[in-house]
């Protein structure tokens, strides 16, 4: 179980190292983006997605993949009531 330090110390370390990393920054983001548009997803849903930032630490960067990418269409797409 994490102590009250050990908490305060990870919320320190995320205020002073983390930032907003646009999608379009993530390795793999545009290969993914590129096949969904030649699979026929809507280019107004993408470019969306292109314009979305995610708040990471430096070493989570490459922990992003297409399962994340996939979640936040998935998600986008019932705030719009698509699905």
């Amino acid at each position: 179980m994490a102590t009250d330090r050990k908490i305060a110390e990870r919320v320190q370390d995320l205020q002073s190292r983390a930032r907003d990393y646009g999608l379009l920054e993530i390795p793999g983001y545009m290969v993914w983006s590129e096949r969904k548009l030649s699979d026929g997803e809507s280019e107004a849903l993408i470019a969306h997605l292109d314009a979305t930032n995610m708040w990471l630490l430096p070493e989570e960067i490459d922990t992003v993949g297409v399962a994340e990418f996939e979640e936040l269409l998935a998600d986008l797409k019932i705030q719009i009531g698509e699905t």
